[in-house]
Order: C-alpha cells, then sequence, then structure tokens
C-alpha cells in the first residue's frame, strides 16, 4: 500500500466515466458524482497486489490520525489513487480496503471517493513544512 496525504485547504473531485483499464477493474455502484470540502487531509491511496489489508489499514488509519492531530484537521477524503503502483490489488479487495479504512476512521468526518472512475481532481495544498507525507507499507 502506498499513499500520499494531503493538507488541503480546498478539495474537489468529480466522476467523468468508469474506468476500463485496467482490464480487471470492477467499479463500484456510484453513489454520487461530486466530492468537495474545504480544509481537509486528502488521503491518495494505491492498495497493491502483495498487501495484507487487514494488517495495513489500522497502519495507514494511525498514520491518518496523526497528522489529522498535527493539523488539527478533522475532515478526511479517501482517494482511491491507483497510480503510484503497477502492482494493483484487485477491484474487490480495493473495495474491501476502503471500506475498512472508512470504519477504522469513523470518529472524524469522512468522505470515501468512488473506486473505479475517471475524476477530475482538484487540489489546493496548505503551503506549511510536513503538509505532504508519503507512506507504504
Amino acid at each position: 500500500m502506498k499513499s500520499l496525504l494531503l493538507s488541503c485547504k480546498n478539495f474537489n473531485s468529480k466522476i467523468k466515466k468508469l474506468a476500463t483499464r485496467p482490464a480487471s477493474v470492477i467499479p463500484e455502484p456510484i453513489k454520487q458524482k461530486i466530492y468537495q470540502t474545504d480544509k481537509a487531509i486528502v488521503a491518495l491511496v494505491t492498495v497493491e497486489d502483495t498487501d495484507d489489508i487487514y494488517e495495513t489499514v489500522p497502519k495507514l488509519a494511525k498514520e491518518i490520525k496523526i497528522f489529522s492531530n498535527d493539523t488539527q484537521i478533522k475532515t478526511i477524503v479517501l482517494f482511491p489513487f491507483g497510480h503510484l503502483s503497477n502492482n494493483l490489488a484487485s477491484s474487490e479487495d480495493t473495495i474491501i480496503f476502503f471500506n475498512l479504512l472508512e470504519k477504522e476512521l469513523s470518529d472524524y468526518e469522512t468522505i470515501r471517493v468512488h473506486f473505479g472512475s475517471h475524476k477530475s481532481l482538484l487540489l489546493d495544498i496548505h503551503g506549511h513544512k510536513g503538509n505532504v507525507r508519503f507512506r507504504e507499507f
């Protein structure tokens, strides 16, 4: 699992169309098409084929909570982002991962962005020290 954690002033994403690559991708049902918030931690997350999701979810949740505490930001955006690796987990495992991560962060205002679609992405990142963190487990 690889993740970029970003401290953002503003976040916006819109679903443009469902993904067709890789060929094995199975998009989850669309519940909403537009996601937006201000003052949030955005977690761009790539779940990899070799990940033990039940071991990795608590580790990432802990890092997000530390970042939240450091920045005093209580809104978390969970954004599936398959662009950090060429060794992607299955659609099923990725969806399970994000569902578990969302539950681990239930004490926060959490926005879970759709898995399996092409999306526009607008990030307005704060300019403070430690505003971007890379994590790999």
